[in-house]
């Protein structure tokens, strides 16, 4: 059974589970998945699995999880992470998917006025930064389940976290580098619809939909703009200082609604 069916077959088992069978293989599931990012994963999603039978199982005996494998889950996902082998093609994968997911919905907005180039050496720069503060993001969400349970130490995990978004937006507005690309007239314009095509492609290959949607009208808001802005009769105006002032509003509009889809978005995967 391949990976998606396992994680698939998860979610549907897991519905049967009562709220307090829920709650503790919901911690147990999220800290293996995290904390075995440098191992199988398939062979995670297949202990994941067995777990969840076996809690099942036992549920219709009458025995909660906290009963059948025991007060200390950290103890009990700690030792299945470590009958998992470690697979560094796994990981880098995974990394190099993070890398690319951002690099293609990031280099659409950054398309939109010709005249500033695009800065390939800062959106890559950027991109491998991001990347590596999302794994610390899971990383500290793993340990924040059965660590930290003081509302101080969990206080200070959020200004941590909330220090590195401020640096990476910090560094997205500083950091220039010299490797910039120029896609003026037909050129921009054939690569933003070639790019905006690959959107939609993966868009559609993707099942579940809704973990990208939130991203959908920024691409195409930023890919319409940089045509736009590619073609005489509208380069001038949009590209004034109200120009530029309205489609940066534009933008801002479209990147609070992201977050708030994002949010609104997880709050359903966590259910």
């Amino acid at each position: 059974m391949e990976k998606s069916e396992l994680i698939e077959m998860n979610a549907v088992l897991q519905e049967s589970l009562t709220n307090e069978n829920e709650k503790y293989y919901g911690n147990l599931l999220v800290y293996i998945r995290v904390m075995s990012f440098f191992r199988d994963v398939e062979k995670s999603e297949e202990l994941l699995l067995e777990v969840l039978k076996d809690i099942l199982d036992a549920q219709e005996q009458g025995i909660s999880a906290e009963e059948y494998f025991g007060k200390n889950p950290k103890k009990v996902a700690d030792d299945i992470i470590k009958q998992l082998p470690i697979n560094l093609l796994d990981t880098a994968k995974i990394v190099l998917t993070a890398l690319a997911a951002y690099s293609i919905f990031s280099i659409l907005p950054k398309l939109i006025f010709p005249d500033e180039g695009l800065d390939i050496g800062s959106l890559l720069i950027i991109g491998v930064y991001w990347t590596v503060m999302a794994v610390f993001a899971l990383w500290l969400l793993g340990i924040s389940l059965y660590r930290f349970k003081d509302k101080i130490t969990k206080l200070m995990c959020l200004l941590v976290f909330g220090l590195a978004i401020s640096i990476g937006f910090f560094i997205s507005f500083l950091v220039t580098t010299p490797f910039k690309v120029y896609l003026t007239g037909n050129a921009g314009i054939a690569v933003i619809v070639m790019i905006t095509g690959l959107v939609f492609y993966l868009f559609y290959k993707e099942k579940d939909k809704m973990l990208w949607a939130p991203f959908i009208p920024i691409v195409v808001t930023s890919a319409i703009l940089g045509i736009l802005t590619r073609i005489t009769i509208f380069s001038e105006l949009l590209s004034s200082t109200d120009g530029k002032i309205g489609i940066a509003v534009t933008l801002g509009i479209l990147l609070l609604l992201q977050y708030g889809f994002i949010f609104f978005n997880s709050k359903r995967l966590n259910k």
